[in-house]
């Protein structure tokens, strides 16, 4: 879910109470940004016909939904506020804090609750005319589902469709700063072990760190889909034409000197008999150009501590109770 609020000096000139309206409706949430939590958790499992109200040109909108909850949770939806209708559109321009809502009626269910439905939701798009409501017939869409072919060939025509730089732009604002669902939060160990696997390809209930023999037996679904995979030549070539070029984010821009002196690794060089310095890199470029070793044989050796050729290498100072 996103928060979408709207900081510019937009005058609230249509405010909505239950006393200025000609019907009483059964909850007035006032504002769509502060009462999101009750909004996306009261009336769950629960049939309504619902209104959104914009506090700034008075425009509304008139809806009904079977699931009244999963309805209202989908305007906070990223996907479905990019969906191009009428109230996605004046959601994103104006923002939820600019929005109320008003739930106008519970409806029963039973075997007709889309008649039920319709019939309400027909009844006040005809009393309030709502502009935002694309089409003035009530559940136009209600019950409809495209066949796999349609389905189909719709997926074939967004193949490939590249997203405009305007959708681009404002799906980078909806998850920008504080109204980014992880602002301010991190992972709890759990998180990160599960994400851990989920990258390396272990099985299921099986921590990688494990002995063999250990711990839960493995089970036949790997995490990673592409665990035991090999990649075809033709996905390869597309990861490196997405890396180079035009398509590389760092395109053009280079790394500060700060940037660059947090990305260097220091190459402490002990001798494995005395365990003395012998010698201490600032980076491990440094380090393998002037011991002409191998990256992979100087990345293998630092992650182990083991002795070559004479030497012990580490990242880190070794501690002197280490020696």
């Amino acid at each position: 879910m996103i928060n979408i609020k709207v900081d510019k000096d937009l005058k609230q000139l249509f405010s909505i109470t239950a006393g200025n309206l000609s019907f009483c409706p059964i909850k007035i949430y006032n504002n769509m940004l502060d009462d999101k939590s009750l909004i996306v958790s009261e009336f769950n499992n629960k049939s309504s016909i619902y209104l959104l109200h914009n506090l700034v040109n008075g425009k509304q909108y008139v809806g009904s939904s079977i699931d009244l909850k999963r309805r209202l949770y989908s305007y906070y939806s990223p996907s479905k506020l990019v969906d191009n209708r009428y109230i996605s559109n004046s959601i994103m321009k104006y923002g939820h804090n600019n929005f109320t809502v008003l739930i106008l009626e519970l409806v029963e269910k039973s075997d007709c609750i889309k008649t039920d439905l319709l019939s309400r939701e027909q009844y006040y798009i005809d009393l309030l005319k709502p502009v935002l409501n694309i089409n003035p017939t009530a559940g136009s869409s209600l019950g409809f589902k495209h066949s796999d072919e349609t389905k189909a060939l719709l997926a074939s025509l967004r193949t490939g469709r590249p997203l405009s730089e305007k959708t681009k732009q404002l799906l980078s604002e909806l998850f920008s700063g504080e109204l980014n669902l992880f602002w301010g939060k991190t992972h709890n160990l759990d998180a990160l072990t599960r994400m851990k696997l989920t990258k390396i390809g272990a099985p299921r209930g099986v921590d990688p760190s494990t002995p063999k023999g250990q711990g839960a037996a493995p089970r036949a679904l790997e995490l990673n889909p592409m665990y035991g995979r090999d990649k075809s030549p033709e996905f390869i070539e597309q990861m490196h034409k997405d890396k180079h070029g035009s398509n590389n984010p760092m395109w053009g821009k280079t790394h500060s000197k700060d940037t660059l002196n947090k990305m260097r690794k220091s190459v402490y060089v002990y001798d494995a008999l005395t365990m003395e310095l012998v010698k201490e890199y600032n980076s491990s470029v440094t380090a393998k150009k002037d011991l002409k070793m191998r990256y992979d044989t100087l990345k293998k050796y630092l992650n182990f501590n083991k002795p070559f050729k004479g030497k012990i290498f580490s990242s880190l100072p070794l501690d002197n109770n280490d020696k």
